[in-house]
């Protein structure tokens, strides 16, 4: 039965590609989320730091499974359709934008307080201290839980199979459907997102130690 799953190992491997740029284009924009987020919780006025509450409220606590059903779903009746790639993409970026977001204010706050009086000392202030003193630190400090964020965002994407987009688990099905041999395709499927994650989780390892020694 080993047969079969070599026999369709190239369209596995297709839609490994397909899961990839999901995982790419969503961890991309999900940091960008993620540092406007963290920043206006800092430093945003009380309406803006309400805002950004609310979004990491909702977004923690509804699944993203019901996340993508509304996208899908929802708002086509609403006028707007962005497709389901994009939509996709989109609704994984915003729901782990707001895990990312904790991530790179954790980091922000990390920085020590004597770097940012040091900055001071010399002149630096306001978005000047930020962008040469507290952001380089701070995306470094941020680099591992960042890592393990993207981890757990490889595997959502999993999900977006549920509303039709393809992709590698999309494509285990569509195989099992054909050749009726879930447990050999399956297990291929499981050693695809094992690659990919196993392979995030040494370059983690790697960054966690290159901060440690830094420090």
């Amino acid at each position: 039965m080993l047969n079969v799953l070599l026999a369709n190992l190239p369209l596995l491997l297709k839609g490994a590609v397909v899961t990839l740029y999901l995982s790419a284009a969503s961890a991309a924009l999900a940091a960008v989320i993620g540092v406007a987020v963290a920043l206006l919780q800092l430093y945003g006025d009380p309406v803006t730091r309400a805002a950004t509450h609310v979004y990491l409220y909702v977004m923690r606590g509804v699944p993203l499974l019901v996340l993508l059903f509304a996208m899908y779903y929802m708002l086509p009746y609403t006028g707007i359709d962005v497709g389901a790639t994009a939509g996709g993409i989109i609704v994984i970026a915003l729901y782990f934008g707001a895990f990312m977001a904790e991530v790179f204010r954790a980091a922000i706050l990390s920085v020590p307080r004597g770097q940012w009086d040091a900055a001071r000392a010399l002149g630096m202030y306001g978005r000047l201290l930020m962008l040469i003193v507290v952001v380089p630190q701070a995306l470094r400090i941020a680099g591992p839980p960042f890592v393990n964020t993207c981890i757990m965002l490889v595997k959502g994407t999993s999900l977006v199979s549920i509303v039709g987009l393809w992709e590698v688990t999309m494509a285990g099905r569509q195989i099992v459907e054909r050749t009726l041999a879930p447990f050999q395709v399956f297990g291929g499927v499981a050693a695809v997102y094992f690659v990919i994650c196993y392979c995030l989780s040494r370059y983690g390892r790697w960054l966690e130690k290159r901060v440690s020694y830094v420090h």
